[in-house]
């Protein structure tokens, strides 16, 4: 990932990156793996921000089994991203000792992966014959009318995706990009651990579920539509509302994967559903609630 990153910030003439590994920096202690300079307008000027960025992370993908209050059984598809807490203090101390405004996390979010590895999860679930997600991709499975247990485990990949993903470019106010690539989030915010983030044992934790850690994003690269977007309320002095992020949405287009949605006549009743089926399962039912 740390060389895709580096890739999309340098190719904006605001960024300014030098990688830091062992063949380029010969100290004994650690250090992020690149330093950043970014350009950014605040109060009509231009002042330079100088961040360490760290990427040293691995991923938890969970699947989440529960039973509703009306006695059906669920699953939700989860992702938890864990920093190394020692790891974090020591390559802080670089920072802070350099005078640099602060350290960087930077994450990577990836539907495809997302998709592939819960679908995978869940199919493999359901040949070792567990009950619980037996239950829930048949039931899926017959509630929208799908082909096949395949269709039903993409199906919860994709709805669990896309309520995760809505729920970040909410409280960071982008609905108008894709939310996939990378977010670049401090680890401290007014000398405090940025609220979103959580402590337990040695490990600092990125649940993307609790979306309010993104309001704090500093900058945002969508690789898919190949943006840069800065934090608002950090480095520039121009600030869009939620307003102007929701003002160019449509109900016409489908919320998954951008293309035309069109109406799907059944006997459950209509819905609509995406042009790009199969590719894209996403559906939604106009006259009945499901």
């Amino acid at each position: 990932m740390g060389h895709d990153l580096f890739k999309e910030l340098t190719k904006n003439i605001h960024f300014n990156v030098t990688e830091l590994d062992k063949n380029n920096f010969g100290q004994d202690w650690q250090v992020p793996e690149c330093l950043v300079s970014m350009i950014g307008i605040k109060n009509g000027k231009k002042p330079v921000f100088y961040y360490g960025i760290t990427q040293n992370y691995r991923t938890s993908f969970i699947i989440k089994k529960g039973k509703s209050e009306n006695g059906n059984n669920f699953i939700n598809a989860r992702v938890y991203l864990k920093f190394d807490k020692d790891s974090l203090i020591e390559k802080e101390k670089y920072i802070v000792g350099n005078g640099f405004n602060g350290l960087l996390l930077a994450v990577k979010i990836s539907k495809p992966e997302f998709i592939a590895t819960f679908k995978n999860l869940l199919l493999e679930d359901y040949s070792k014959n567990d009950v619980h997600v037996k239950d829930v991709l048949d039931r899926i499975k017959d509630r929208n009318e799908l082909k096949s247990i395949d269709e039903s485990a993409e199906y919860i990949a994709n709805r669990d995706y896309e309520w995760l993903i809505g729920r970040i470019k909410y409280m960071s106010k982008m609905f108008n990009y894709s939310g996939e690539g990378f977010w670049l989030l401090p680890l401290k915010t007014e000398s405090e651990i940025t609220k979103g983030l959580c402590h337990k044992n040695d490990e600092l934790i990125i649940d993307l579920e609790n979306a309010k850690l993104f309001e704090n994003y500093l900058v945002y690269v969508d690789v898919e539509n190949e943006v840069i977007r800065y934090n608002g309320d950090r480095l520039c002095k121009n600030k869009n509302t939620l307003t102007d992020e929701l003002k160019n949405r449509s109900d016409d287009v489908c919320p998954w994967c951008g293309s035309a949605l069109r109406t799907i006549k059944t006997k459950k009743g209509e819905f609509l559903g995406c042009t790009d089926y199969p590719k894209c399962l996403y559906r939604r039912y106009l006259n009945k609630k499901y």
